[in-house]
């Protein structure tokens, strides 16, 4: 048995962006991951991503291995479209129970970076989880009650690029927000920050960067999009049945590294 049988989940974010490792067939990102290892729990998956072309090809690799799922095409910026991915997963697979907020862009680096580059971040980073819970959760109600795990960032504790670090920590507080609203509700609300992650995004962004970063993490490497997975997987089950408004980072140390340590 899976920890997530007869769920249904939804993420946001579940395609990947990026070059893949030398060997994979495939990019996996963190969204990416989350979805398969959903599936191999036992979920009913619904893939929605700004690309029908990367969610198709999670779906493609969820498939291959006997899981259910669908592709979904979904802009978090678009107010409609966070409200059709909802109800094409509870068309899909007759309710949802589960979502993961994976969306999330790094623009608007420093504090003269343009004005529209910050509104961007908060459009994308914030604005899109608020508007994907907000359609989701009455689903959840109708379904007796379910969880939900924003995807945050390393950067709201311990800084990063202005825009990016803000926006990231407003999730935190979003979060813990929607659940003290609903806990009544039977719903469940947590944030994972990752920490340096080797996915598909950040070899896009910054290439192969193991060994610049590698020593300033306690635990001596970037961490995997797997084992962002297995966080969220972890809070979205019923062994998290009795966790809600927590921040967990995985990070391999870093937030609790001294700089001059």
């Amino acid at each position: 048995m899976g920890r997530l049988d007869a769920k249904v989940m939804l993420v946001s974010g579940g395609g990947a962006d990026g070059p893949p490792q030398p060997g994979e067939k495939f990019a996996m990102g963190n969204g990416r991951a989350i979805a398969i290892a959903g599936a191999r729990q036992g979920a009913a998956v619904m893939v929605a991503d700004r690309s029908l072309a990367a969610a198709a090809e999670t779906v493609e690799m969820i498939r291959a291995e006997g899981g259910r799922a669908q592709a979904f095409e979904a802009d978090v910026r678009v107010e409609d479209s966070c409200r059709g991915a909802v109800a094409a997963a509870a068309a899909a697979f007759g309710g949802l129970h589960l979502l993961v907020n994976n969306v999330g862009i790094a623009i608007g680096h420093t504090l003269q970076s343009p004005s529209a580059e910050f509104d961007r971040a908060i459009e994308v980073n914030v604005r899109g989880h608020l508007l994907m819970m907000r359609y989701a959760i009455p689903e959840m109600i109708k379904a007796g009650g379910g969880a939900i795990v924003n995807v945050s960032s390393v950067s709201a504790v311990r800084g990063g690029g202005v825009s990016y670090a803000a926006s990231k920590a407003a999730i935190a507080g979003l979060s813990r927000a929607v659940a003290l609203a609903h806990a009544k509700d039977g719903i469940r609300v947590n944030t994972v920050l990752p920490g340096a992650i080797d996915s598909a995004m950040a070899r896009r962004l910054a290439g192969d960067r193991e060994a610049q970063v590698a020593p300033q993490i306690p635990l001596g490497r970037q961490g995997t999009p797997w084992e962002v997975a297995k966080a969220v997987l972890f809070l979205l089950s019923d062994d998290a049945s009795y966790i809600t408004a927590v921040e967990l980072l995985v990070d391999g140390g870093v937030a609790a590294r001294l700089a001059y340590a």
